[in-house]
């Protein structure tokens, strides 16, 4: 599970005038919205993602892999969907889940392995130890996008609008 956030358009009057304002543009100027958002909304996602970050862990998986997708319909903030696997071989987007919402850290995982010399014996470890405790809330990205959310949204709407005010203007 990857972490990602969408602003619903449903939850806002303004953000459905925008959406029937946007579908009636030409091509050109959807693009620029799009453009412009994303441009404004990236470094402001980030720096709250970036804010929360508090070991190593949580910035690979989550603080550097953060970014904003922007349609002519939503703005999708992202985590962990993308980025290099880390030195273990994991992906990001497979630890996203355990950094995100942490884990019981006491659990144990018993299994049956093999020595070197063909003997078969037990072996039981704490596999969840480097992971936080759990928070069903989320620490990082849900808290972040909590907090975002109604910025980027006034964001959306004020880019689109001086979009459209400068194309009608003939400035862009």
């Amino acid at each position: 599970m990857a972490g990602s956030g969408r602003i619903s358009v449903f939850a806002s009057e303004d953000l459905r005038t925008l959406l029937a304002a946007v579908k009636a543009v030409p091509r050109e100027m959807r693009k620029n919205i799009r453009t412009y958002t994303k441009r404004d909304a990236q470094p402001i996602w980030q720096q709250e993602v970036q804010g929360r970050v508090m070991s190593r862990l949580d910035d690979r998986v989550l603080g550097k892999t953060s970014r904003v997708a922007v349609s002519d319909q939503n703005v999708m903030l992202q985590s962990a969907r993308i980025g290099k696997a880390l030195s273990g071989g994991a992906k990001p987007a497979m630890l996203a889940g355990g950094v995100e919402f942490g884990a019981d850290r006491n659990a144990e995982t018993t299994y049956d392995t093999t020595s070197r010399k063909g003997r078969r014996y037990r072996v039981t470890r704490h596999t969840k130890r480097q992971l936080p405790s759990r928070n069903t809330n989320g620490r990082i990205v849900y808290a972040s996008s909590r907090d975002s959310i109604p910025r980027l949204a006034s964001l959306w709407v004020q880019t689109a609008a001086r979009t459209l005010y400068d194309a009608l203007e003939g400035r862009k």
